[in-house]
């Protein structure tokens, strides 16, 4: 076992301008802890979690995941790694179903693609959906949500919205994931 941090941010700086988003923050993360970034509206919490995430890059700094350098990696590149998370403003496709929604967050996980999955009964596609789709299932059923697994996500309080966007991070399997004021609106 290594005692290398699963998260390691070093000295990390982002700035829009003239304004200093984040200044030089260093912090680790083992795996296994609970970890919390705590400060008020403005304090550049979601700018943290954006550098971390990979929607934004920061200036200065380094962000290594399992010590990979992931400072300049694309989101989808961080997902592969296992990095997982949730946003402050909900990012659901509110025309798809509960369902469908989680099943997105398993995307990256699949091997057959475009024109494999065209020859869907020919090929393994079928059975790897099928596999995926228990998975997803299993989720619904941890995260009590199956009364709503039909409906569509728009449709939703934003309470469950809020689940489905959890129910959908853990679906990608990650070793980390990023919560975003998970509790923002629940009352």
């Amino acid at each position: 076992m290594s005692d290398q941090a699963l998260l390691q941010v070093e000295n990390v700086s982002l700035s829009f301008g003239g304004v200093k988003a984040l200044q030089g923050v260093s912090f680790n993360v083992e795996a296994g802890e609970v970890f919390s970034i705590i400060g008020p509206n403005g304090a550049g919490k979601t700018s943290m979690l954006n550098c971390v995430s990979g929607r934004y890059h920061p200036q200065v700094g380094r962000i290594l995941f399992r010590g990979t350098e992931m400072t300049r990696l694309k989101p989808n590149q961080r997902c592969n790694l296992g990095l997982g998370r949730t946003f402050q403003n909900l990012a659901l496709f509110n025309h798809m179903s509960v369902l469908d929604n989680i099943m997105v967050g398993r995307h990256h996980l699949l091997k057959n693609n475009f024109l494999t999955g065209g020859l869907y009964w020919l090929t393994g596609a079928r059975r790897e959906e099928l596999e995926h789709r228990r998975h997803v299932e299993e989720i619904i059923d941890f995260l009590e949500i199956t009364h709503i697994r039909k409906a569509q996500a728009g449709t939703l309080s934003y309470g469950l919205r809020k689940r489905v966007e959890l129910a959908r991070a853990v679906a990608l399997k990650p070793d980390l994931i990023l919560l975003d004021e998970p509790m923002a609106g629940m009352n």
